[in-house]
């Protein structure tokens, strides 16, 4: 009998481990900085000065950037990590709606759905952060919508801007710190390709914004659309 119930242990304590061992079903793959998606069958060259994290198979977001050496703005040379880190978030979804409709509904504050509600976590420049974060933000600015061609197939590119304000703790000892204010600077890029749009998401630094925005399109213009499973490099 207690021979029994340690092989039975044994058994429970394996189980964890055997599940841990098993590889996690993502989105895609990165081949020679090369992300190749799945499921929706895309393409993007990435920039080896970005980070990036793959996400689940069954997740709409199915890529995360962000920048390994970003510029710190003067205010924040005592606080550095109260910086934005450029970042670039990729979410993917079916639709009816074209590509241009599709962004217009997301910066509406009349339209909602569940497709908005999933994106809303994770575009920061469209989310009211709280005043329990040290951050006040104002309301958001466009700057501007244009259409252009990507991956042979009609893509929208919108811009917009939000002032903020934020305490800044000077060290961590320190009971006092001071107020910043600046802007935060996004990019939305959204294409639809059959009834699949795929949308970028882009924030950082408002002064930065211009040649962060660049580096991010230079991403996002390498898009090619390939069979799902597929891998271009291969």
């Amino acid at each position: 009998m207690r021979r029994t119930l340690l092989i039975l242990l044994a058994l429970t304590l394996c189980v964890p481990v055997g599940y841990a061992k098993r590889k996690r079903d993502k989105a895609g793959k990165v081949t020679d900085y090369v992300y190749t998606d799945k499921q929706y069958g895309f393409s993007l060259a990435l920039n080896k000065e970005w980070k990036y994290s793959i996400r689940g198979n069954k997740d709409n977001f199915r890529i995360v950037l962000t920048q390994k050496n970003y510029e710190i703005p003067p205010d924040y040379m005592d606080a550095p990590d109260y910086t934005q880190i450029p970042k670039l978030v990729v979410w993917v979804d079916t639709t009816s709606y074209s590509a241009s409709a599709f962004v217009d509904s997301l910066v509406s504050e009349k339209y909602k759905s569940d497709q908005k509600s999933d994106i809303f976590k994770e575009f920061d420049i469209l989310n009211d952060a709280s005043a329990a974060s040290g951050t006040y933000r104002e309301n958001l600015i466009p700057k501007g919508k244009k259409t252009f061609s990507l991956a042979d197939d009609k893509a929208i590119r919108w811009t917009g801007s939000v002032a903020y304000m934020k305490e800044v703790a000077l060290s961590a000892s320190s009971a006092s710190g001071k107020r910043v204010r600046g802007a935060f600077g996004g990019t939305i890029v959204g294409v639809k390709h059959g009834d699949v749009i795929v949308l970028f998401h882009m924030i950082c630094e408002w002064v930065y914004h211009p040649q962060i925005e660049a580096e991010v399109m230079k991403m996002i213009n390498s898009m090619t659309w390939v069979e799902p499973g597929e891998s271009k490099t291969e």
